[in-house]
């Protein structure tokens, strides 16, 4: 059965990487929605965790990670051969800052080599999720995944790009309802990525490419920050004028 009437069937095995604010809510998601999702972490007492249907993460509700886990819809581990036995993985790790200011990709690196490591020859559909600097999906992941040639993109797996966009304890938007963003390396990579993500979400944005998905979330990062920091400096102005900045 090809991925594209996988997913259309739900009987896709949705794999997620990284268990945190983002992964978690992505899981519970897609395993609503009829998937069988297997998430991975290195958190073992985070795996366990969820396995007993017990939420960490506030925006989660323990009672539907539950059902979830109940229904056999979900399960997590720290076995990343497992990655081999999923036809889509999308990477949500942290990507923090160095001390440098530079960003720190080494957990997006470490899912690539498990990727790698534990291939599904089946043609794997492939999302990075994690916030990252302009190119990293096509300079950084693209290039393991072929492995010199062995293997083509478009043919014998896909790999897009799709800015997570979660705002923590935000009452109103939520994974449902905020646009999903989405560019792959190919056409059909972003088919298949708009595909998977319109099985989950009420709105999904293709674009042209992986450069321009990952540039969406830099603007959106640096357009908060901006008028964040524009606002403090009011504040303070109005302070001194003893004005009140509301």
């Amino acid at each position: 059965m090809s991925l594209e009437k996988k997913i259309h069937s739900r009987e896709a095995v949705v794999g997620i990487i990284g268990c945190g604010y983002v992964g978690l809510p992505l899981a519970v998601e897609f395993a609503k929605k009829g998937f069988r999702v297997v998430a991975f972490d290195l958190d073992g007492p985070r795996v366990d965790q969820i396995n007993r249907g017990i939420s960490y993460i506030p925006d989660v509700p323990t009672a539907e990670l539950a059902e979830c886990v109940k229904k056999g819809t979900l399960e997590a581990t720290t076995d990343f051969g497992k990655l081999s036995k999923v036809d889509t993985v999308s990477i949500c790790v942290p990507t923090p800052l160095r001390k440098t200011k530079d960003p720190d990709i080494s957990y997006i690196v470490a899912a690539l080599d498990n990727l790698v490591a534990h291939r599904n020859p089946d043609g794997q559909l492939i999302i990075l999720e994690s916030t990252t600097y302009p190119g990293t999906t096509r300079e950084v992941m693209l290039p393991s995944l072929e492995a010199e040639g062995q293997f083509k993109v478009g043919r014998d797996f896909f790999l897009a790009f799709s800015p997570e966009r979660v705002d923590p304890g935000n009452p109103v938007f939520n994974i449902v309802n905020t646009p999903k963003v989405v560019g792959g390396i190919t056409p059909e990579c972003t088919r298949l990525a708009s595909l998977l993500y319109g099985s989950i979400v009420d709105r999904v944005m293709p674009v042209t490419s992986t450069e321009s998905a990952e540039m969406v979330k830099l603007l959106e990062n640096t357009f908060r920050s901006v008028n964040i920091g524009l606002v403090n400096e009011l504040a303070l102005m109005s302070h001194n004028l003893n004005l009140n900045i509301w």
